[in-house]
């Protein structure tokens, strides 16, 4: 019987099979819809109901049970001292994954990258995304694990990971319609040598700024120029030397609005970056492998 206390409870998979009579390994193959399992309509008519009854809610443990997935991902990444506008967008990256992932019912676990550290891999990941690693010490790390890799804002030489990154070239041309052929991109610098490169490739006169190899006065001499700002807290920074109508500023989504109506944005789509590493990295647990391996967004 199933009494006014134990509704009151929250539900655990033990209740479930106790309740129907089975194993806790039962109750979960059938809540996840584990094919290949012998069992009996009977029993799983009767797991349902009981799970119902008890309003169960089917947790991490109990799904990793019955797909032999510990339903982990691991987000590796590293910020920089000398970068203060990519920190914040990778970190607003990071946010966007956590909660897309979350959603899926996957716990995700930050794995901040320290090249100096011995640390074991953690084996109960099923999958990992490593964002704007250097090629060489991603290789290392990624040679730890037997799982899907994602690169996001990277580029490496190798087919086996899947890349994704911000179509440069593409947000170049909007550049070069607001601000003409003369003028200056002003970005913070990259862990990733070959995704830098990238970038600075796609301006069309080669004026390249790293914002922290300049001075003061390197930027006060910039008041005049044209300017494209990659980053939008590296524009806010930057209003203190270049007049608004001179500056185009490369936005990551939902920052615009910390701008001032005279700046014109060039919107980078990161939301967009994280639904699809997600659907990559689900596609992947599926097997259901893309002969794509390069996404531009």
């Amino acid at each position: 019987m199933i009494n006014k206390e134990n509704r009151s409870k929250k539900a655990t998979v033990k209740d479930v099979a106790k309740a129907a009579g089975v194993s806790v390994a039962t109750v979960s193959y059938v809540l996840n819809n584990k094919p290949g399992q012998k069992i009996s309509e009977e029993t799983r008519k009767k797991v349902l109901q009981m799970a119902n009854l008890l309003r169960y809610t089917p947790s991490h443990e109990a799904i990793s049970l019955a797909t032999g997935k510990h339903n982990m991902i691991g987000i590796t990444y590293h910020l920089r001292e000398d970068s203060p506008s990519r920190n914040l967008e990778i970190t607003y990256m990071v946010n966007l994954l956590v909660e897309r992932f979350s959603r899926m019912k996957y716990n995700v676990v930050l794995l901040p990258y320290d090249r100096e550290s011995n640390k074991s891999p953690n084996r109960l990941l099923d999958g990992v995304i490593a964002i704007d690693l250097p090629e060489d010490d991603f290789k290392k790390m990624a040679d730890q694990y037997y799982v899907p890799v994602i690169c996001l804002d990277m580029i490496v030489n190798d087919f086996l990971f899947y890349q994704i990154y911000t179509d440069m070239p593409t947000l170049s041309k909007e550049a070069l319609k607001i601000l003409g052929k003369n003028y200056y991109l002003i970005m913070d610098k990259y862990d990733n040598e070959k995704y830098q490169e990238y970038i600075s490739g796609t301006v069309p006169n080669g004026k390249v700024i790293y914002f922290s190899d300049c001075t003061h006065k390197d930027l006060e001499k910039l008041k005049d120029k044209k300017v494209l700002v990659l980053g939008t807290y590296l524009a806010l920074i930057l209003r203190q030397y270049i007049p608004d109508e001179n500056m185009a500023v490369i936005s990551y989504n939902s920052t615009e609005h910390i701008l001032a109506d005279g700046v014109t944005t060039i919107e980078n789509d990161v939301a967009k970056k994280a639904n699809l590493t997600m659907n990559i990295m689900l596609n992947a647990f599926e097997q259901k492998f893309d002969v794509t391996h390069d996404y531009k967004i």
